[in-house]
């Protein structure tokens, strides 16, 4: 008996989140709509790799830790951030600026240096 009455409570509270409906005047918090797009591992890497010319390191992982619009942008969305390359044993810690050309993803060197922690608690 004590199955039926989870299993009946189990119903009863996925059929409540199927009709409900989330009110139509809800906005984001202001924090997510002011956050900026942003490159994942992969496309990090291998933009950076390009950026400082070794892209035969294959093995190695950018890790993005803090973000902030770019100081001097000259692109759309351009954004700085703090990155970790880590390249097999090693890491070491910089600035990148990133933004997208078309559906890549580029890197160059930063002028956010001083709006950007360092060394980052992130990383």
């Amino acid at each position: 008996m004590r199955y039926s009455i989870i299993f009946s409570t189990l119903l009863l509270c996925s059929a409540c989140s199927e009709t409900s409906s989330q009110p139509a005047n809800v906005t984001p918090p202001a924090e997510l709509a002011n956050t900026p797009a942003l490159p994942n591992t992969k496309e990090a890497t291998q933009a950076f790799l390009e950026t400082m010319e070794m892209q035969e390191q294959r093995e190695a992982e950018l890790k993005l830790g803090t973000c902030i619009p770019a100081v001097q942008a000259k692109h759309p969305g351009q954004v700085a951030c703090t990155v970790a390359l880590k390249i097999g044993a090693g890491t070491s810690e910089t600035q990148a600026d990133f933004y997208r050309k078309g559906n890549k993803w580029v890197a160059q060197p930063s002028a956010s240096q001083d709006q950007l922690p360092f060394p980052d608690p992130k990383l």
